[in-house]
């Protein structure tokens, strides 16, 4: 199994390095030998038809000199090579129209699609589905939404007798990390350099705080799991900057929490806010760096999932999981 990385952010070196650490394990254990032909980075981008040498992958790119470990390509040049799998890991942009592009062309080429990239699925999901069909691959993209968490696989496999009737998850730790410290009297941006130096928290940081990071995950989720054609225009959703009721909040013995919370229904609720949590709550064993959900359903009662800590390596985690389901 071929495959092309895009993206040697946090999360990308994570994934280089969990699979040159496991390359032999999942070879034994799932048959599954993954072979690293391509790497991107936002300059360069590197190839080897043999397969690359992730140490010398990992070791440039922390020299920033990535175009010393192998030949270097264009990054259009991707589609064309001898690969089975596209894997994006690039930041979100504000539009999500570079990742479509790739999706649609990965698909046209015959690639499948394995994605943490979030927002082209939450600004382009019908078109993006749509080209994954009619050209019969796959897009599989659990690491967008809930890092470390299982979310889309196991509704996918494990409660397919079940239906929803109401999901509520919290699903982007920088927000709630950031939320978490204000309440602790902590400077917002203070708390916001803290985040950053931990690597859960971008250099822009505004997509996060104002929430729609978060908006864009709920969208996901609401079509993902209800079969919705839903964009963020369908979305209500607010962020942490300039909390007018923060005193209040300290005040009322009370945990508070940026949630994801989807009804289904005629006119389903789909909307990412802060939410109040009881210390009874199930979602209460959640801390503010935790991933995880609460999902109501008929069958299989109330479900609880989450996390302890989520970042880039349980992120990447998820990354490599899908690869691993495609190979």
């Amino acid at each position: 199994m071929n495959v092309s990385l895009v993206g040697l952010g946090h999360i990308g070196k994570a994934v280089v390095g969990i699979l040159n650490e496991n390359h032999g394990y999942f070879k034994n254990k799932f048959g599954s030998d993954i072979n690293v032909i391509s790497v991107s980075d936002s300059r360069t981008t590197i190839y080897n038809k043999k397969g690359l040498n992730l140490d010398k992958v990992l070791m440039y790119k922390e020299r920033k000199e990535l175009d010393e470990a192998a030949e270097v390509i264009k990054i259009d040049d991707i589609y064309s090579l001898p690969s089975d799998i596209i894997v994006d890991m690039s930041p979100a942009t504000k539009d999500g129209i570079a990742g479509m592009r790739m999706y649609k062309n990965a698909f046209e080429s015959g690639k499948h699609i394995v994605t943490s990239n979030k927002a082209p699925l939450a600004l382009h999901w019908k078109e993006i589905m749509e080209s994954s069909v009619a050209h019969k691959k796959i897009i599989l993209y659990e690491s967008a939404v809930g890092g470390g968490v299982p979310l889309f696989n196991l509704n996918r496999y494990s409660l397919k007798s079940s239906k929803i009737l109401e999901f509520k998850g919290q699903v982007s730790s920088t927000i709630n990390f950031v939320l978490n410290q204000l309440m602790a009297n902590v400077d917002f941006y203070e708390a916001i350099k803290t985040a950053q130096n931990m690597g859960i928290a971008e250099t822009d940081y505004h997509d996060d705080t104002n929430g729609l990071d978060g908006a864009r995950k709920t969208v996901i989720i609401a079509n993902a799991l209800l079969g919705l054609d839903y964009t963020l225009n369908d979305v209500k959703y607010e962020g942490i900057e300039n909390l007018d009721n923060i005193d209040y909040m300290r005040n009322s013995g009370e945990i508070y929490r940026v949630l994801s919370h989807i009804i289904p229904g005629p006119k389903p609720v789909v909307e990412s806010k802060i939410f109040s949590i009881k210390p009874t709550d199930s979602l209460a064993a959640m801390d503010s760096l935790s991933m995880g959900y609460l999902e109501k359903t008929d069958n299989n009662d109330d479900l609880t999932v989450f996390e302890k800590h989520d970042g880039p390596l349980e992120t990447a985690a998820q990354v490599v999981n899908d690869i691993l389901l495609l190979s």
